[in-house]
């Protein structure tokens, strides 16, 4: 859909930005953006040696490789929200900016390829909003485009294959960098199966189902006066979700999955587990991928039908301590949530926080969010800003290395010897 002039300028501001980017932050160290030389976690020879008066003798022991110490809620690393997403073209924002300037502000960012993301910036969480599409085609046509005289049909050939398909809402906010699940997954395998030392990657999934109508009312805009017959989703059943674990697990071989049933192991319920600090160790799992359903509510409900201990589902829950499949929380601000946070952390809960609210900070400059994030035990740091966009002007960006979690890890861990 974007000419190549477009494409062209994209790559000439990302290497701007990247270049602006390459200097150490307050915060943390910027991430590296070439591969460490080692995948291999090294291991420390120590000497011992006594004597007598009559004879000495040396022994050498072999410290404990560091991955064979620490857990994967032992670490923290950076995310990205809505990681797929592409600010509206031109013509489509200026339009939702004369209906909300609230609305059009909100949806005013893009992202970079997810391998380019998980690659060159450190990336270890990525979010995707997924519309179920059965028959295929749902989505290959945009209903709003022909109001500002632009043509409804996309013309992309992979949007009419039935699957499910990637966007932030229809017919108008639908700009993507993978148009499909199965193209952004393939995409993220294929990162994955290069750089198999890498360290867990969590993909957050928010199953969508909802109209443009309600959307637009949560939003506070009326659309009642525009002629608009918006595309209507496929409403989410549990045939559906288990159609979404399904194509999971076809894209991603179960292998190389961290699952629930991973984590429960021989316990009675997940939240059993994860109290009893039973998260795979690093060792087992670099290079793997784990998934959480970042719905709550019905929706969740719903997913978790079959097993409220998540026994054979492929995705975790965003649910709450106590019950049977709390093992991942959302606590998305983490100013308000200090001591919540560390709580849930110290508990044994994996928790994603946000460091920035949609377009808001970084219009400002404002970094507190972003550094109670930092400073917060969360091992999920999501933003919109590993880069900075230049056109906000205020310098606001969002790096970290991955490195041993603040709150959560042992005495052991130390950040330089975690890797990619």
């Amino acid at each position: 859909m974007r000419s190549s002039n477009r494409l062209l300028a994209v790559v000439g501001v990302v290497a701007l930005a990247a270049a602006a980017c390459g200097g150490s932050s307050t915060d943390v160290s910027a991430p590296t953006t070439t591969a460490p030389a080692t995948t291999a976690v090294p291991t420390t020879t120590v000497a011992a040696t006594t004597s007598t008066t009559t004879t000495s003798t040396t022994t050498t022991t072999e410290a404990p490789d560091l991955a064979s110490l620490i857990r994967i809620n032992d670490i923290q690393v950076l995310g990205s929200h809505n990681s797929y997403h592409l600010r509206p073209q031109p013509l489509v924002y200026t339009t939702l900016n004369l209906l909300s300037a609230e609305l059009a502000e909100s949806i005013d960012y893009s992202h970079l390829p997810l391998a380019v993301q998980l690659g060159v910036y450190g990336i270890r969480q990525l979010e995707l909003d997924v519309f179920a599409d059965p028959d295929g085609g749902l989505w290959s046509s945009r209903a709003a485009l022909p109001v500002i005289d632009l043509p409804a049909e996309s013309g992309i050939a992979e949007l009419d294959e039935p699957g499910f398909k990637v966007l932030h809402t229809q017919d108008f906010d639908f700009e993507t960098t993978c148009f499909s699940l199965s193209s952004c997954l393939t995409e993220v395998n294929e990162w994955s199966l290069a750089n198999p030392s890498h360290l867990p990657v969590m993909i957050l999934i928010e199953m969508k189902d909802e109209t443009v109508a309600a959307a637009a009312q949560d939003a506070g805009v009326d659309l009642s006066a525009i002629p608009i017959d918006f595309t209507e989703p496929v409403p989410t059943t549990l045939e559906v979700l288990d159609s979404l674990d399904a194509e999971i697990v076809s894209l991603i071989p179960r292998d190389r999955l961290i699952t629930p049933d991973d984590v429960r192991g021989s316990h009675d319920t997940l939240e059993d587990a994860v109290l009893a600090d039973e998260w795979p160790l690093l060792a087992e799992s670099r290079g793997k991928i784990m998934f959480a359903l970042d719905n709550t509510g019905e929706m969740r409900d719903l997913y978790r039908e079959p097993s409220d201990v998540l026994a054979g589902r492929v995705m975790f829950t965003s649910s709450e301590p106590g019950s049977p499949d709390a093992a991942f929380m959302k606590v998305n601000d983490p100013i308000g949530n200090v001591d919540r946070i560390d709580e849930l952390v110290s508990a044994g809960y994996l928790v994603r926080t946000r460091t920035d609210t949609p377009t808001a900070d970084a219009r400002t400059g404002s970094t507190e969010m972003r550094d109670a994030a930092l400073s917060s035990g969360a091992q999920f740091l999501s933003t919109d800003y590993y880069i900075e966009n230049p056109a906000f002007a205020t310098g606001y960006v969002v790096t970290l290395e991955s490195r041993c979690n603040p709150v959560s890890s042992p005495d052991v861990c130390v950040d330089s010897l975690l890797g990619e």
